[in-house]
């Protein structure tokens, strides 16, 4: 009787986010990205546009499942993370996979009873909408497999991979570990424009694919914060201690709406390329509350309910990051079957039996006024008599950036403490 023997597969995550107040010079788009960004026919774009509304939808509702597993585990630590960088990822392996694994994946991403043509055209569709290069802002959404030389792939698979969620096969030597590492860690960094480097220190013995998830996104304020009204301020942690941050400040006209449900005010801050910032600030000791509170449903309903009006802002200036096993969150979720030897994935490659050993999810935020003075001049609000309503972010919130144009979730994130 021979033993079985098991072809590893690691996920890597990696996300990046810089909040820029100022004029950035935009690069132009390469030609190769560009290739793949063809017309299309209309009728096919509209069925596409179709089903990724009900996909971003059913990623919304996992992008909230995945904020509170995690949450559960990193308790009063900053959180920050991408969760359609995740749920990309993870809904790649659905075209390898069958039967249990097959189901079990499908019921963690909220894509079960979704038919498959849907689930695919709905992926390519916010893909390929995110990725434009003709947008105002520094977006990049992608997947990247890295295949051991001597590992036979599934042909169906690779082109699947590629023609859907636009995805790069890059073949490397993974039986030479330090190598690999080095050439997987400069490719993360290239793609993350250097915020996020030395993403995996080590690779697990018999590693045969690896699939790296990375998105970028650098934005300006639409309405630009002044460094000059920068000061020390206070921010209150959970534990009632105070720490001294730097307090951005600005005055002008919002759109904002209070929860009375879940006892929070949520402020929109737009970002240019059709990008928005949603910022809840709950009310003292109602943190929990408004976690677990958190869905689709309650999503929407701040969105519809926010109402413009003079509102100054104190919002503090930071740079955090989050590195989380997606392995713990997802076995949180329901998924087990995928990362042990019984996992039916023999749709990526016939050759041995394939489980998921390593699935590292990385992501930066940074939040701050850099390049304002290049900005030139700033427009000016006319604001009614009114006496501003203050929203001070100087406790612990919770943010979200999404996408106006197909409604994606891109990031989820809690500030515990900006210092």
């Amino acid at each position: 009787m021979t033993m079985k023997s098991t072809l590893i597969l690691g996920l890597l995550f990696a996300g990046c986010f810089l909040a820029i107040n100022g004029l950035q010079q935009q690069k132009p788009p390469d030609k190769n990205h560009q290739g793949t960004h063809q017309a299309r026919h209309p009728l096919q774009e509209s069925e596409e546009r179709r089903a990724g509304k009900q996909i971003v939808g059913r990623n919304t509702e996992f992008a909230c499942k995945m904020y509170q597993e995690i949450t559960q585990k990193s308790k009063d630590e900053n959180l920050f993370f991408s969760p359609l960088s995740a749920s990309t990822g993870f809904s790649m392996l659905t075209l390898g996979a069958k039967d249990y694994t097959l189901s079990q994946l499908s019921e963690s991403l909220n894509l079960r009873n979704v038919p498959t043509k849907s689930i695919y055209e709905g992926f390519h569709y916010i893909i390929h909408s995110l990725n434009k290069p003709d947008r105002d802002l520094k977006l990049h959404l992608g997947n990247t497999l890295f295949i051991e030389d001597q590992l036979t792939v599934q042909k169906r698979f690779l082109n699947d991979v590629k023609s859907i969620y636009e995805t790069e096969a890059i073949p490397v030597d993974l039986k030479d570990p330090q190598k690999a590492i080095t050439q997987i860690n400069d490719y993360v960094s290239q793609k993350t424009h250097g915020k996020i480097n030395h993403l995996i220190k080590n690779l697990d013995q018999g590693m045969m694919l690896l699939l790296i998830g990375h998105i970028y996104f650098q934005a300006e304020w639409e309405k630009k914060f002044n460094p000059k009204d920068t000061k020390e301020d206070d921010f209150f942690l959970i534990n009632g201690k105070s720490v001294k941050v730097p307090m951005m400040y600005r005055g002008g006209k919002y759109k904002t709406a209070y929860d009375d449900q879940l006892c929070c005010t949520i402020l929109e801050i737009p970002f240019t390329g059709n990008m928005t910032g949603l910022f809840i600030l709950p009310d003292k000791g109602k943190l929990k509350r408004v976690e677990e509170g958190l869905n689709k449903n309650k999503l929407t309903q701040w969105r519809q309910s926010l109402k413009c009006s003079p509102v100054d802002v104190s919002m503090p200036k930071f740079t955090i990051s989050g590195t989380y096993d997606m392995k713990k969150c997802l076995s949180g979720l329901g998924v087990t079957r995928i990362f042990d030897g019984s996992a039916e994935l023999t749709k990526i490659s016939p050759q041995k039996t394939l489980k998921v050993s390593q699935a590292i999810h990385r992501a930066v935020l940074k939040m701050d006024e850099k390049g304002a003075e290049a900005a030139g001049g700033t427009g000016i609000e006319t604001l009614p008599m009114t006496i501003p309503q203050v929203l001070k972010f100087n406790q612990p919130f919770v943010m979200m950036v999404i996408d106006n144009i197909t409604q994606s979730l891109l990031f989820m994130g809690k500030i515990m403490n900006p210092k």
